[in-house]
């Protein structure tokens, strides 16, 4: 395990963020279950927090925003050619597909032994392998077993976006420059919000069938418009952001390393981190969009454009990068998507077959809610880390041109090795 480098930039910090991203997004699923009014009043209060962990969805659009875009942003600040788009598609493919396609699977089967009635199943099902199912409330929900899975095609959408808006930026003049391509950048974000206040005026669903007490597709309904793929896209771009600022950073390293060396980094990441942590602690207790612009969720865009500056002043920092990217971070990272495509399946699981007072805010007993969370987690991890290293890692090497199953050089003895 190591901190995730793109070319020879070590982008410090990203592990940390992604793992906070994941974990964030369990513990708001698991917390979901514990009954508030049977708690003592401590507890209430740290539920309310966890439950805001939903926000780590957000973090993941800036993490691949900042990560996809890194490689654009380096060739197009060094005049260099653009970067190839069979590779980046054949990566991002290898990337997500195995891994979604097998838990997809694996919930349909279970879907059809355990003969759970599922709306609309062909059209979810088609529009699940093909990565357009985020575009109707009628298979925003890809599963009626594994809810979290309806922000892939989100994401796959961002993918397409993103590579499309930097060949038009490359095609902008010969003249490559961080001020015109920021300027760039802020018009796209501010293009993707008129585009939303657009789907926002036409494409609002109706009342009728609308609200989760009308199953999955009444809840996407209730979620729609506010959910969509291009008001998405605004998360992603601030990630984009953050990484061409990196990237201007990386352009004058001596001015980057006289600022680490006063700790501007440092500073800037542990406020940033801090005034995140503030945010979600006066939310607490708020309506879900009671602290946003557009009605988008999870705290848009503040939320976000505080951990796009943890993004590009980590890679800098002198402590607060290593400290994000501690051992246990760095695994969680490395498992992350398998974690969040297998956790919320195990929940349902249990909810519908296992434990009778395992639904919404259904269990009484805080120590018996963490005991069937702690329990929870251990099975989601095991499962994330199968999912890696026999569906997601073979493809990853492959699509780099390396065997699907590599295997570690033997250790030489120390004379041969000297």
């Amino acid at each position: 395990m190591s901190t995730i480098r793109l070319g020879n930039t070590r982008l410090t910090g990203a592990d940390g963020v992604r793992a906070i991203a994941c974990l964030s997004v369990i513990l708001h699923h698991l917390s979901q279950k514990l009954m508030p009014p049977a708690q003592k009043p401590w507890v209430q209060e740290l539920q309310s927090v966890l439950l805001l962990g939903n926000s780590g969805v957000s973090l993941f659009f800036l993490l691949s925003g900042f990560l996809l875009s890194f490689p654009f942003w380096s060739a197009y600040l060094d005049n260099g050619p653009y970067p190839s788009l069979r590779t980046y598609t054949l990566r991002r493919a290898a990337r997500i597909m195995p891994g979604f396609y097998v838990s997809m699977l694996v919930c349909l089967l279970l879907t059809w032994r355990l003969d759970i009635p599922m709306e609309y199943l062909g059209r979810r099902i088609a529009t699940a392998f093909t990565f357009t199912s985020g575009f109707h409330y009628t298979t925003f929900f890809l599963s009626d077993l594994n809810g979290p899975l309806w922000s892939i095609s989100f994401e796959v959408f961002c993918y397409m976006l993103m590579p499309l808006f930097m060949a038009v930026l490359f095609m902008l003049g010969k003249r490559h420059s961080f001020g015109k391509a920021l300027l760039f950048w802020v018009a796209v974000f501010g293009l993707v919000l008129a585009a939303n206040a657009l789907i926002h005026q036409w494409f609002t669903p109706g009342e009728q069938g609308r609200g989760w007490d009308y199953g999955q597709v009444g809840g996407a309904k209730f979620w729609m418009p506010n959910y969509n793929p291009v008001g998405f896209f605004g998360h992603f771009t601030i990630g984009i952001l953050a990484a061409g600022i990196t990237n201007a950073l990386l352009q004058h390293q001596p001015a980057a390393d006289r600022l680490s060396r006063l700790g501007v980094f440092d500073a800037a990441a542990v406020l940033a981190l801090g005034l995140a942590g503030l945010l979600i602690w006066r939310m607490r207790h708020a309506g879900e969009f009671d602290f946003s612009l557009q009605q988008q969720p999870y705290l848009f865009p503040v939320y976000a454009m505080l951990f796009g500056i943890v993004l590009f002043t980590a890679p800098f920092s002198r402590m607060a990068g290593r400290v994000l990217d501690n051992r246990f971070f760095r695994f969680t990272a490395k498992v992350s998507f398998g974690l969040y495509i297998w956790h919320y399946l195990f929940i349902t699981l249990i909810e519908k077959y296992g434990l009778q007072d395992y639904h919404f805010a259904g269990v009484r007993d805080v120590w018996r809610w963490l005991g069937i969370s702690l329990t929870v987690v251990a099975i989601s991890y095991a499962a994330a880390t199968l999912s890696y290293y026999l569906i997601e890692q073979p493809f990853i090497n492959w699509s780099k041109g390396k065997p699907f199953f590599r295997r570690k050089p033997k250790e030489q003895p120390a004379e041969a090795a000297a």
